[in-house]
């Protein structure tokens, strides 16, 4: 919805500014503002109600078109009732109506779910290889002294790739992502000892949903390019809450001083993740880093909602 009401002020805007006379542009723009924003707030919310039904049609789009225009024509009645009415403005917006339809059927063929499933395949295979070197040879020099654990060692990093290689289209859960990035970092313990320390805080429900492998690449990142680099170690911080509806996943690492620029080589993996959050949530979901006081944080924001039964993907595509 925020993407139609921003292409129909930008619409707008490139028609005040069309007309010859540049003179009070703003107070134009604002006049049809404020008769085309209504107008589409309520052919929104008329269509997002109808929405399971629209579906169901054969002719939905014109639908959809009858049901643009018909608000433009009430909308037009209740602000003007003693004038006669106006066909070029229903007109209008249904013709927009079409246009819009047209785009997103575009993107949405862009979108479909076999690319889908190909790139997050894809996204997903990209492991580091400097994880599974660091975690064999932690284990081989773990046979000897603490077979135990060498093979606790073992059984998390196969733990883990099994995740690798699961279906990427289906959905996981907070509980599962905090599951894997606690073997991850019982990994890393074992090799780095008493310098890596974590601290968690999780104030969400444990059967959010969300896409697989999402928190472990973080953690990861937090080893690799913070604590690692730092001689005294570190502690690296995990948080998860949900606030107005949203899922708010964090993890802050500190940072090294002898880093010329710190976190240049994580980029290629936070842009993984955007990608992959593109794909599940398009614009819903956001990745933001930011430094501050010495420590480096990562965020994740996107829709909370329980997990689907048997593993199902609940994520629009």
């Amino acid at each position: 919805m925020l993407r139609i009401l921003l292409l129909l002020n930008l619409l707008l805007l490139v028609c005040t500014l069309y007309q010859g006379d540049r003179d009070g542009w703003w107070l134009r723009l604002l006049a049809a503002a404020s008769w085309a924003e209504p107008s589409m707030l309520l052919a929104l919310g008329l269509l997002g109600a109808v929405s399971p039904w629209l579906g169901r049609q054969r002719h939905g789009s014109l639908l959809v078109m009858f049901i643009s225009m018909l608000c433009v024509l009430l909308q037009d009645r209740l602000l003007n009732p003693l004038e006669l009415p106006r066909l070029d403005r229903p007109l209008l917006a249904g013709l927009l109506a079409l246009l819009l339809l047209h785009y997103f059927s575009l993107r949405q063929r862009a979108l479909s779910p076999a690319l889908g499933e190909a790139r997050l395949a894809a996204l997903q295979a990209r492991i580091r290889p400097h994880f599974l070197f660091n975690s064999l040879n932690a284990a081989i020099a773990l046979i000897r002294t603490r077979p135990e654990k060498a093979e606790m060692v073992l059984e998390n990093l196969a733990d883990l790739f099994r995740a690798q290689m699961a279906d990427p289209g289906r959905s996981s859960t907070l509980d599962r992502e905090i599951e894997l990035a606690r073997m991850y970092l019982a990994i890393e313990s074992e090799r780095l000892g008493e310098r890596l320390q974590v601290r968690w805080n999780i104030d969400a429900a444990l059967d959010a949903a969300l896409p697989p492998l999402l928190l472990q690449p973080l953690v990861e990142n937090a080893v690799h390019h913070g604590v690692e680099r730092c001689s005294a170690g570190g502690e690296i911080r995990v948080r998860a809450e949900v606030k107005g509806g949203q899922l708010l996943l964090s993890v802050s690492n500190p940072l090294s001083a002898q880093q010329d620029s710190p976190h240049q080589g994580n980029r290629m993996a936070l842009d993984n993740l955007r990608e992959r959050l593109a794909l599940f949530y398009d614009a819903e979901a956001s990745l933001q880093v930011a430094e501050a006081d010495g420590q480096y944080h990562t965020m994740i924001r996107l829709p909370y909602q329980p997990a689907s039964p048997a593993g199902q993907n609940p994520f629009p595509r």
